[in-house]
């Protein structure tokens, strides 16, 4: 007779990193990918010694809020730190179609998009042993979110804060914003969502859909697909441009307050090109907060780096947390 010896599995070797899921956030479905670490980082104690910590990135997107468009860059920070992160990425409200969808004519506003980031933070702290340190990305108006979580949960082991091509104040100001303004109104919003569904209605096989957004966008691959399977759905384009809407009244202002009492939790990255982000932001950062890590991209990088330069984004910031 043989015996069975059972032992308990680590989740990363039983699924293909990203594991997806659908998590039930004070009521709201939220679509999101992890990434299960492989080990631990570790770090160095004050005696010298180092000592394995558990490490959970939160990946907040910027708009669109996808996460798929986020899946190069995370898969190869998690390579980069050789699996021994936690990352979970989380799509935003309204922001994806699917049987999760139970309203799809829901509009969701900014705030309400702030209060479910600081509630998957909540459940992300209460699924990790204490002492874990938090990590939150936050890319394009993602970096706004990420300040907001930061200023609602200051003692919450939050240790530092990535913000990629950050949209933090003035955004209706930036070429881009006063360029697309119009796009955000109501009137334009149902006519643009109207269109999406004929679109999706004339080019119903995926496979020409998806060839007719990499014809018009360039996109390729991956990219192309959730454009075409993800966004490309009229309830999904309609909350988008309402909350950019919604952005371009509520970003003005720098909470100047939080960073500068976070100031060495902070690593801006900013673009040389970027007109949602102008590189006068990057200066405008040095001068108001030296004490703060800021960077100026010297690799081409464009404001949506998902799209061509994730994997060369995920290395920076894999090195940026090994180097903590």
């Amino acid at each position: 007779m043989t015996s069975t010896t059972i032992t308990q599995s680590n989740p990363a070797t039983l699924f293909k990193s990203p594991v997806r899921a659908v998590w039930n956030v004070n009521g709201e479905s939220v679509p999101t990918l992890w990434w299960p670490a492989k080990g631990q980082l570790t770090i160095k104690t004050p005696k010298g010694t180092e000592q394995p910590v558990h490490t959970v990135l939160f990946m907040i997107p910027g708009n669109p809020g996808l996460i798929d468009y986020y899946i190069p860059f995370l898969q190869t920070v998690h390579d980069k730190c050789d699996g021994k992160i936690d990352i979970l990425g989380a799509s935003h409200l309204g922001h994806s179609a699917g049987s999760h969808i139970t309203d799809p004519s829901r509009m969701y506003s900014l705030e309400e998009q702030v209060e479910n980031k600081i509630a998957i933070l909540d459940r992300l702290r209460e699924q990790y042993p204490v002492g874990t340190r938090f990590l939150l990305a936050g890319h394009s108006m993602g970096a706004w979110l990420a300040l907001r979580v930061l200023k609602a949960r200051p003692n919450h082991g939050i240790e530092r804060l990535f913000q990629l091509f950050p949209t933090i104040h003035r955004i209706a100001d930036t070429p881009n914003g006063r360029k697309m303004q119009n796009l955000f109104k109501p009137s334009v919003r149902s006519i643009v969502g109207g269109t999406v569904s004929t679109l999706r209605f004339v080019f119903s096989a995926p496979p020409v859909l998806r060839s007719i957004v990499g014809l018009f966008t360039g996109q390729e691959g991956d990219m192309a697909e959730v454009t075409s399977q993800q966004l490309l759905h009229s309830s999904v384009v309609k909350n988008c441009l309402f909350l950019a809407g919604q952005e371009m009244e509520a970003i003005k202002f720098m909470d100047k307050e939080t960073i500068k009492q976070h100031a060495d939790k902070f690593v801006f990255y900013y673009g040389k090109t970027d007109e949602w982000s102008p590189i006068e932001n990057y200066y405008e950062m040095q001068k108001e907060f030296p004490q703060c890590k800021s960077l100026l991209c010297e690799q081409g990088m464009v404001h949506a780096f998902v799209l061509g330069h994730g994997e060369a984004m995920g290395l920076l910031v894999g090195q940026w947390i090994h180097d903590m």
